[in-house]
């Protein structure tokens, strides 16, 4: 099937909001709606995957349809907004049948997950909903592609970050943050105004105040899902000593997280860096895992470990 397309006209002094990803967590959607000051001037594109995964999917799904009457707002369609869940109602199942896998703009292309090419009358509407790694297997654009789908974390692979990515070279954004899917995710709005790029995230983590004094490590790796297989050295009580088969790297990670994939390989799931955070006693950051000595914890969008 034939991706659907619409296109818009961005004034050039509008700002515009684009988030995605929201998977159900309807008021972090609305805290990061307060906290960018969303109103009528402004232009708000949500980029797909409205539910599933989160708390609140039915009420998201509700609450995106009331935006959708504004006429300052546009939604798109990801993988996640199937339309075959059994709480959905019929006039709920034909609005997410009817809206765009793609909308184009005089500069800039929004889609859930990705493009083939720049022929955008050529798209395959599933491709569009999910395209993994889209940043790192797509070709450069002419437009700039804004895209949710594959959490940034993901393309991170020395230092966890969630903050949207801008590959100038190919011309893509890509602001997934993996609210409501990675442990340490994050709800990112993305924002274009008079040509500038900036952005705002939020999340439920509590606050912890920092102790001691922690410098920056050096040389250190995020070891992704599709890159996660290791061999088990030592394992302690909450932690295991462990080798990164790539590259060779000797790390910690939670016992947690350590699993076996259907074909017996042995893997990492999350939490897996050996990145500590740089910080002084009184800064605060995000709480995501305590544990015995340490915590994982995030800052500005940067996650890593900091002794206790």
């Amino acid at each position: 099937m034939l991706a659907k397309r619409s296109k818009i006209h961005i004034h050039k002094h509008k700002r515009v909001i684009c988030i995605s990803d929201i998977h159900g967590e309807l008021d972090l959607l609305k805290k990061l709606l307060a906290k960018t000051d969303f109103c009528d001037d402004d232009l708000l594109i949500i980029l797909g995957d409205m539910y599933s995964k989160g708390s609140q999917s039915h009420d998201t799904l509700k609450y995106c349809m009331q935006l959708s009457q504004m006429p300052n707002v546009h939604i798109l369609r990801g993988n996640s907004d199937r339309g075959n869940e059994e709480f959905l109602s019929e006039p709920e199942i034909k609005w997410l049948m009817n809206l765009p896998h793609i909308i184009e703009s005089d500069e800039y292309i929004f889609v859930h997950g990705g493009l083939i090419s720049d022929d955008l009358k050529a798209q395959e509407a599933a491709t569009c909903m999910k395209y993994d790694n889209f940043m790192e297997l797509a070709h450069p654009f002419d437009k700039w592609i804004i895209v949710g789908h594959h959490p940034v974390a993901a393309y991170c692979h020395e230092i966890p970050c969630h903050n949207p990515i801008i590959n100038t070279e190919k011309h893509i954004i890509s602001i997934d943050g993996g609210n409501a899917v990675a442990p340490d995710g994050q709800l990112n709005a993305f924002i274009i105004q008079n040509g500038d790029f900036s952005h705002m995230s939020i999340d439920n983590f509590p606050v912890f105040t920092v102790k001691k004094t922690q410098q920056k490590s050096g040389g250190s790796i995020n070891i992704t899902w599709p890159d996660g297989i290791v061999e088990v050295i030592k394992e302690e009580d909450e932690f295991c000593l462990i080798k990164h088969v790539r590259t060779g790297k000797i790390l910690t990670a939670p016992k947690s997280q350590i699993i076996k994939d259907p074909a017996r390989h042995t893997r990492v799931w999350d939490l897996a860096t050996d990145h500590h955070l740089p910080c002084n006693p009184g800064d605060t950051v995000s709480l995501v895992k305590a544990f015995g000595d340490r915590i994982f914890a995030k800052r500005d969008g940067v996650s890593g470990w900091i002794k206790i």
